[in-house]
């Protein structure tokens, strides 16, 4: 069989896209040279290296398939073919779809696929056309005529080492939606891919799409309307060829498969998408400007799937941006973005921490110990970068900052926010000095949080906080507030973790029990009244003689691994529901 050569020309869909997304004009000048021909014997031999290979093709209905065969033998026969050889489950809607005595040639029947190594972030795309498939029991071959061949680059790629195993399948047909048991595994899943293609009445231009896409885990959304059930596909900064997305601009078809690796299911739809942009996009995601709109048509989910386990944890791409909830899913305090705020006064705390002061263009409304969301969007440039190993995050960031309110004043028309100097946008507040010229504009989502020691009006009357680093913030409102509030003060036990001169933070906190551990302090403090200074870390054993643990509430804040600790020191002496915590990873 004669191989068709392809022109490589970028058709309307994927230029339309790139003048959507104001990509520069010669964009699709590069992808020529970036696609080539013939199968380079590096790319053979690293086809011949894989465990698993993602492959996608057409049903006789014109659905789109997108699969996992797994621990294949691949040989390289020529430069154009490929032996693909392997085990396959037999209800496999992509088996059924390229073997299907339907098909007929011709047409050739059309397949594009993504060589992945999951240990190395290495990828390459190929796609052709199938010259001969057959079925034997549960062995599948495949003889496929791969004339385009494109490595990627490594970002949103999850590192994890698989290893061969033996499973037995187990399909389940869902109809046009998910299942709880699917949408619990989509909620686990980083990894995913994606068939699309591109249909033209010149073979040269017809060919098969077939990528990749990663994320944090649960970044492809799910959800149901009366148009149906469909998946949100968000868009991350890549290479700005949109081939994928240009696809579905000019044939709206699209194969998923969701792997989860961890249990070896597979979760297998066809469906159509349609690509939503900027407002239109936002009102489905907040924050996105660009998604993947896909409405199920057919949907399987098999147990047992990959023959493949997992040996070693999964490490998540440096260049993931924070996971986006839908419109539906997100709480009401980030859905919008009604207010300004506007910088009125800096105050240095510390080397590092200062509080910042804003007035509002309305009333501040959230608890003691709630936060702001901020969004910085109208200070920066979004100016395009493909790679910055620097900082990779800096990529897909939405300039959106949640702080701790840590003071609102009498009237709730000002706020301030107490800020360790950690981040960009956290540096871009500490450079600015209070503003002797232009106002600076802030816009202000909203506000949140149910972290607050107030339980109908009333301060609660027994309570142990514990703070690490910067997560005494929300302390410091409900403090501020208890003080406001002319009640008088609870019994409070406070357990601050900090370092060098974040103590400055409690120092107007004197009439409760203070206890201060600081490890890396190069000098004892003096224990003032009833704060007690500890050149140590915090450890189980400290709140051990703390004599209202029995009938206190516990408030947990701080990063991560604080709080897994000191949960664990207090869980098993408490009731879990006189148990606060709030992360302070944000």
């Amino acid at each position: 069989m004669n191989t068709i050569r392809k022109s490589h020309r970028q058709h309307e869909g994927e230029l339309r896209l790139q003048a959507r997304r104001h990509a520069p004009a010669q964009m699709s000048a590069m992808i020529g040279g970036a696609i080539h021909d013939a199968m380079s014997r590096e790319h053979a031999a690293y086809y011949g290296r894989l465990r698993y290979l993602p492959l996608g093709v057409a049903d006789e209905r014109g659905r789109l398939w997108a699969t996992v065969l797994c621990n294949p033998e691949t040989t390289a026969e020529s430069s154009e073919l490929l032996r693909v050889r392997a085990r396959v489950n037999p209800s496999d809607p992509f088996v059924q779809a390229v073997c299907s005595p339907l098909r007929g040639i011709p047409p050739v029947s059309q397949f594009a696929g993504v060589a992945i190594d999951f240990t190395t972030r290495a990828r390459i795309k190929l796609a052709g056309s199938v010259d001969v498939a057959t079925l034997e029991g549960e062995t599948l071959t495949l003889t496929l005529r791969a004339n385009e061949h494109m490595g990627n680059c490594p970002k949103y790629i999850t590192v994890r080492d698989l290893r061969p195993t033996s499973r037995a399948p187990q399909t389940t047909a869902l109809g046009a939606k998910l299942s709880s048991e699917a949408r619990a595994l989509l909620q686990l899943a980083s990894t995913i891919f994606i068939a699309t293609q591109h249909s033209d009445a010149d073979p040269r231009e017809s060919d098969m799409g077939f990528n990749h896409r990663g994320g944090p885990k649960g970044f492809l959304r799910y959800f149901e309307d009366d148009q149906g059930a469909h998946l949100v596909l968000p868009d991350y900064s890549g290479n700005r060829f949109y081939q994928s997305l240009g696809n579905v601009e000019t044939d709206p078809v699209m194969g998923v498969a969701i792997p989860d690796f961890a249990s070896g299911a597979l979760i297998q739809v066809s469906g159509r998408a349609r690509n939503l942009f900027d407002d239109e996009a936002s009102r489905i995601m907040p924050g996105a400007s660009l998604i993947t709109l896909i409405t199920i048509d057919e949907a399987f989910i098999t147990r047992g799937a990959l023959d493949l386990a997992l040996a070693s944890e999964e490490q998540f791409s440096p260049y993931n941006p924070k996971l986006r909830l839908l419109a539906s899913e997100a709480p009401r305090d980030q859905q919008g973005c009604a207010l300004q705020a506007t910088l009125v006064d800096v105050t240095k705390e510390s080397g590092l921490i200062s509080t910042f002061t804003f007035a509002l263009s309305a009333k501040a409304e959230l608890v003691p110990g709630g936060h702001a969301i901020f969004d910085f969007s109208s200070r920066f440039d979004r100016s395009y970068q493909h790679m910055n190993d620097h900082d990779p995050q800096s990529l897909n960031d939405d300039y959106v900052r949640t702080y701790t309110v840590t003071k609102v004043s009498p009237d709730r028309r000002r706020i301030a926010i107490t800020v360790k100097k950690t981040g960009f946008i956290s540096s871009y507040l500490h450079a600015l000095a209070a503003p002797g010229g232009d106002p600076v504009e802030i816009g202000l989502k909203g506000f949140g949080g149910t972290f607050t020691c107030f339980e109908d009006g009333r301060a609660l009357p027994h309570m142990v906080w514990v703070a690490g680093g910067v997560g005494i913030t929300p302390f410091l409102a409900m403090y501020q507030a208890l003080r406001d509030s002319k009640q008088p003060i609870p019994d409070i036990d406070l357990f601050y973790s900090c370092r060098g001169d974040e103590i400055e933070l409690i120092a107007g906190m004197t009439d409760i029990r203070v206890g201060v551990f600081d490890s890396t302090a190069r000098v004892e403090h003096p224990d003032v009244g009833l704060r007690r200074f500890h050149r140590r870390r915090l450890r189980a054993a400290d709140f051990e003689n703390v004599s209202t643990l029995d009938r206190a509430t516990v408030f947990i804040c701080g990063p991560g691994g604080f709080m897994t600790d000191v949960r664990s020191w207090v869980e098993p002496r408490i009731d879990s529901a006189r148990l606060r915590f709030e992360r302070f990873d944000f």
